[in-house]
């Protein structure tokens, strides 16, 4: 049931599979095919289903993988800000350290201006500074500038006047100097402590001096950083590329944007961070376009789908070459199971494969078997045809004699009934033992059924024999024959008669009819068929002699006959 239920499933899964065909397309190869796949096509999808879990779990992995490179690049662009922020800090916390040493000199406070310039050149270099002594009304009494006189204030004047009247330390934005065009940025350091300080000291540093202030180690490859002050005046941009640090030009002055340091100014999609200085008021700002983060997730992308494909051609190979190496062997058997059912002689066939190898085995005895088989049945048949001759021939004597024996066809039909009635009961017990014998306490028992073997009233004893089928027919007819005449003249036509039967079997076998408390009987004065059979036929029957003696106390019949005669072989 389960075979068919399943073949169903396979049916309908087929037809669902034809119902997207073309009608035209229902009818042809391929609708054939997808009706009923072979084998190889089933081992190849198992292969490939078998395959797409592991890349699916791949592709699982990739997207996890993309999902933490963004994590990991947003907290790295985030660390990069502060870094990048962190290392100008430096710089200007270097300058006011400067700026503090200077404006402590007492060269300042003396009105020394030169000294002051001296001093200041010196402790300077060629750092690219200028410093600066200004007046609280902004005048510049003093300066390390080569055009010092030239210079008359400092260009940004709100956090000058800040820083006096504060008295704190100060760092300005960026601004343009007139003279030269560059664009620079100052700190400035009031001379004494507290407000109304007399003097601020400013150095000033132009913002290209700030190009070194990172190294290379300081942006990843292809990032780009931004720096702006706190009027959103464009102080420093670079970008990390093949190694190297680049700083920008062509930037914005005003409000530049992130995007005009990316590399080749894409902005589709980026990840960036920002940080303020606590120190300077500066915003520096890291980007990173999303494609250098997807780059390895696509490499990864690719290399799935190339393993894929690699994986896909391997298990497709595989599934080809394991199917060969099934379908040869299945397609064998079905072969030899069409030779069985030709009736063909078959061998078993040669392969590796044990269930298919046991099966050929199984087959292949199935077909010896089946042969033994057509054997065994034409034998029977010729047997069958054999003993039916008989039958016939023994049907006909006994017809002819009954015709002989009877006074009317009343009496004919009724003698023929009954010893066709006592054939047919020992044909039956023949029939279960294949024709070849039968026990003989079997057929005492199934010829006097009909006259009471089962009341008690027929007592049998003797050893197990077992008679061949001719013996089992004649001693058949002969019991039937005495039974009859008990029943009707002798101790079977009384309640209190019985019949007792004995045999043995040595060299030679006897069986013994006795009847006991029956009417008297006569020896009859004519023989009639009874006598015909229960006399003649069964001592030529079985090549012996029989005796038949009618005692006051019941008829007394002995049959002796050869062992061989008689005795099934």
């Amino acid at each position: 049931m389960s075979v068919n239920v399943e073949a169903g499933q396979t049916r309908g899964a087929g037809r669902k599979l034809l119902s997207f065909l073309p009608a035209r397309l229902r009818k042809s190869r391929l609708a054939h095919f997808l009706r009923r796949p072979p084998l190889l096509f089933h081992l190849v999808v198992f292969a490939l289903i078998v395959l797409v879990p592991a890349l699916m779990f791949s592709a699982v992995l990739i997207v996890q993988f993309s999902s933490q490179q963004q994590q990991i690049t947003s907290a790295q662009v985030n660390d990069t800000a502060e870094i990048v922020s962190t290392a100008f800090d430096r710089e200007v916390v270097g300058l006011l350290a400067t700026a503090r040493v200077l404006a402590s000199s007492g060269t300042v406070n003396g009105s020394d201006y030169e000294a002051f310039r001296q001093r200041s050149a010196l402790a300077l270099g060629s750092a690219h500074v200028v410093a600066d002594l200004i007046t609280p009304d902004g005048r510049i009494v003093a300066s390390t500038a080569p055009d010092a006189a030239s210079r008359s204030s400092l260009a940004d004047q709100s956090i000058l006047q800040t820083t006096f009247a504060t008295g704190r330390s100060g760092v300005s934005g960026v601004f343009t100097i007139q003279r030269t065009g560059q664009r620079a940025f100052s700190v400035l350091v009031p001379t004494s402590p507290g407000p109304n300080s007399p003097y601020v000291l400013a150095l000033t540093k132009p913002v290209e001096a700030l190009d070194s202030v990172l190294d290379v180690r300081s942006l990843p490859r292809a990032w780009s950083s931004i720096v702006t002050d706190a009027d959103g005046k464009w102080i420093f941009a670079a970008t990390a590329s093949e190694g190297q640090m680049k700083p920008q030009g062509g930037i914005s002055y005003d409000h530049p944007s992130i995007i005009e340091a990316l590399p080749g100014g894409r902005a589709d999609d980026m990840i960036q961070a920002s940080s303020v200085s606590p120190i300077t008021g500066w915003t520096t700002t890291v980007a990173v376009p999303s494609a250098v983060i997807d780059r390895p997730v696509m490499r990864s992308w690719v290399s799935l789908i190339a393993v894929g494909l690699v994986l896909s051609i391997f298990s497709v190979a595989l599934g080809v070459t394991f199917g060969r190496r099934l379908a040869r062997p299945i397609l064998e058997l079905s072969k030899q199971a069409e030779a069985i059912g030709q009736g063909q002689p078959t061998s078993p066939i040669r392969t590796d494969i044990a269930e298919i190898g046991e099966v050929s085995k199984v087959l292949n005895q199935a077909s010896r078997d089946r042969r033994e088989a057509e054997e065994q049945t034409r034998f029977l048949m010729r047997e069958m045809t054999h003993r039916a001759k008989n039958q016939y021939a023994l049907i006909g004597a006994l017809a002819r004699r009954a015709a002989r024996e009877s006074a009317n066809t009343g009496e004919f039909l009724d003698t023929l009934s009954e010893a066709l009635n006592s054939l047919a009961r020992s044909a039956e017990l023949l029939s279960g033992n294949g024709w070849e014998a039968a026990r003989l306490d079997q057929l005492v028992d199934n010829q006097l059924k009909p006259f009471g073997a089962d009341a008690g009233r027929i007592e049998r004893s003797g050893p197990d024999v077992k008679v061949n089928a001719s013996v089992a027919q004649t001693i058949g007819l002969a019991f039937h024959e005495l039974a009859t005449n008990a029943a009707k003249y002798g101790s079977l036509s009384v309640d209190t008669g019985r019949i007792v039967i004995d045999w043995s079997l040595g060299e030679t076998f006897r069986i013994r009819w006795r009847e006991m408390g029956g009417p008297k009987v006569v020896k009859p004065t004519r023989s009639g068929f009874g006598t015909l059979v229960t006399q003649k036929m069964t001592a030529r029957g079985l090549g012996g002699t029989v005796d038949m003696r009618f005692e006051e106390s019941g008829v007394v019949w002995m049959l002796e006959a050869p062992r061989d005669s008689v005795e099934a072989a």
